[in-house]
């Protein structure tokens, strides 16, 4: 009887309040679901981030004048350490615990 009033229940929750009461009755998912966040985001990040500072560098490198290649390639490079600084951070800041639902 229980068991049959708490599933009607569980059919009246939309998605977004399943989630959530899944998380609060395991929150070992949520600390799987955020290692596995940090790792792709967080070498990716660094993969960009050296992606972005070689263009600098080889952009620099090529001195041929500031409206030019040269130019093009070190703004694009910044641009591109900068996209690798962000996906950085979004690696390492943690999502919202189940007591903060």
């Amino acid at each position: 009887m229980l068991d049959e009033e708490s599933h009607e229940k569980d059919d009246d929750l939309d998605t977004d309040e399943l989630i959530k009461k899944e998380l609060v009755e395991h929150p070992e998912v949520l600390e799987v679901i955020e290692e596995r966040k940090k790792r792709k985001f967080t070498w990716s990040g660094l993969v960009v981030m050296v992606v972005g500072l070689a263009m600098i560098v080889f952009g620099l490198m090529l001195h041929t004048g500031a409206y030019s290649l040269e130019g093009v390639l070190v703004v694009v490079g910044g641009i591109v350490v900068l996209i690798g600084i962000l996906r950085i951070l979004i690696g390492w800041i943690n999502p919202i615990v189940p007591s903060q639902l």
